[in-house]
């Protein structure tokens, strides 16, 4: 389990610098949304994703406790990014597991859902406003479920530190 905690960390620090580099444009900020809430919001949705699935297909679910906050616009504000892993049971095909994922969000309306392959892995991307972001990755050689997320672009108050960890 450590190994795969580890993987998931490295992970989403890379994709960090990478959203970090390109910091979104148009991105609208959330003013309302507090830093708490907006946490809960991206934490809430990870464990949906997986409770989109029938529960036999999941095991060892594993959300991150604490995540960074990374830029969203160019005047400073910032998003949570956290995470997710789990082990799949059962082989599934990836359409049985992404498909299923896909299908849930892109029915409710709330999200914009778009599906692509990465090094043979399946991919959905579910969007939500103020740049919210949730990349739910099927590795399926490896039998595991990788949620990374990105809460609502928010301000930061001033007595929150943009570089560590929350």
């Amino acid at each position: 389990m450590t190994r795969r905690v580890v993987a998931a960390l490295g992970t989403f620090f890379l994709l960090g610098l990478l959203l970090t580099a390109c910091v979104a444009t148009g991105v609208t900020v959330d003013e309302d949304l507090g830093v708490d809430d907006a946490k809960a919001l991206a934490q809430k949705l990870e464990r949906d994703i997986t409770a989109a699935l029938p529960s036999s297909m999941l095991a060892d679910i594993e959300q991150q406790e604490k995540g960074a906050f990374l830029g969203c616009t160019r005047d400073g504000a910032r998003q949570w990014a956290g995470g997710l892993t789990a082990t799949v049971v059962g082989d599934p095909l990836p359409e049985d597991v992404i498909g299923v994922i896909a299908d849930h969000y892109r029915n409710s309306g709330e999200y914009r859902v778009s599906l692509r392959q990465d090094q043979g892995d399946s991919i959905v991307n579910i969007a939500g406003e103020h740049g919210s972001l949730w990349i739910v990755r099927y590795v399926r050689d490896r039998a595991q479920l990788d949620v990374d997320s990105f809460s609502p672009c928010i301000r930061l108050p001033d007595d929150v530190w943009p570089g560590g960890s929350y």
